[in-house]
């Protein structure tokens, strides 16, 4: 009998396009090849292509989602999804794989789509409950809008493209000199662009994922960074920046990034392997001293990236979360 065929999604219309073929080849190698077999279909503007692992191109059709691995085009029976940004995390890529009926480990179109946007998930969360920081969301720049961004969030501030990830675009405003040059370098990247409130302490961040049916919260990551906040250059390239695992945190406070991360996780209904970032005011233990800043709901999967570690550490693997989340997209509905 034929084994499962997979397309592992990669590729992109953003400058993660890099950061999701690392992710894409993670998902490959750890797919267990006597059980299903993957392909690659890389997603740019100007074509989507479809190879195996060691580049010999397979036969593919787009428009009905089918390839032809030598006995005839055939549906695939489901997906992984690692790109990062557009069209892979704002929905539109699931809402054509919905039409296909083929099954993928994300959150579905309007999770997705949400989620894309920064200000949306925390204005969200904030009135679910949880604690955000405030923030402001730009879409055009008059004579006013610097005088509105100071006056709602003050400084020292965030400004980050609407839907933009891996840092891109992003910058830390200290001083109100230095905030028309933040709007620019946001604005080159995304037609909006959020003002966030800065929130002073530690970073932490919790992966979260529904493995053999349940959702489960992975051990608590503390970034430390040299940088001014954990930006591109800190996550990929930077020798001195930490990922500790887990975090050397007090236990309460450990209860609460996890417990408040999978709650995020259900209320947001996500899907397969999302992380989500926090600032705690340390030493405080309370609700109040934990701040959730950001939800990933297509994280960083390449070697250097947090989530495959996190998963090391809390035995699960690699292998296992991948090989898990294929097996369930499988299972009869």
């Amino acid at each position: 009998m034929a084994r499962p065929l997979i397309a592992v999604f990669r590729g992109g219309y953003t400058g993660e396009s890099v950061i999701s073929m690392q992710s894409a080849r993670t998902m490959m190698e750890a797919i267990d090849g006597t059980a299903f077999e993957a392909v690659y279909i890389t997603v740019s503007r100007d074509a989507w292509t479809c190879e195996r692992a060691d580049g010999t191109p397979v036969p593919f059709d787009r428009a009905l989602l089918t390839a032809d691995r030598g006995t005839g085009h055939e549906r695939f029976a489901a997906a992984l999804i690692a790109i990062h940004g557009t069209p892979g995390e704002d929905g539109k890529l699931q809402g054509y794989l919905d039409m296909l009926n083929v099954p993928y480990q994300t959150g579905g179109v309007l999770a997705m789509a949400l989620t894309m946007s920064k200000f949306s998930t925390t204005s969200l969360l904030r009135q679910m409950g949880f604690h955000v920081a405030p923030s402001v969301l730009l879409r055009t720049r008059d004579a006013d809008t610097e005088a509105h961004v100071l006056q709602v969030v003050g400084l020292p501030c965030f400004v980050k493209p609407d839907g933009s990830g891996s840092s891109l675009g992003i910058s830390k405003v200290k001083t109100a000199s230095e905030l028309p040059a933040a709007l620019d370098k946001a604005f080159a990247e995304d037609a909006s662009v959020m003002c966030e409130g800065f929130a002073r302490g530690r970073e932490l961040t919790c992966g979260v994922l529904r493995l053999n049916g349940a959702v489960q919260a992975l051990p608590v990551c503390e970034i430390r960074t040299s940088s001014e906040f954990f930006d591109y250059h800190a996550k990929y390239h930077a020798a001195d920046t930490q990922e500790i695992i887990p975090a050397p945190i007090p236990d309460r406070v450990k209860h609460i990034v996890q417990e408040r991360s999978v709650a995020i996780y259900t209320a947001l209904k996500c899907a397969g392997m999302v992380r989500v970032d926090h600032i705690w005011s340390d030493p405080g233990e309370t609700e109040q001293d934990v701040v959730t800043i950001e939800v990933n709901t297509t994280p960083g999967f390449s070697p250097a990236s947090i989530y495959p570690k996190m998963l090391e550490v809390a035995g699960i693997g690699v292998a296992g979360a991948i090989n898990g989340l294929v097996a369930a997209m499988l299972q009869p509905k």
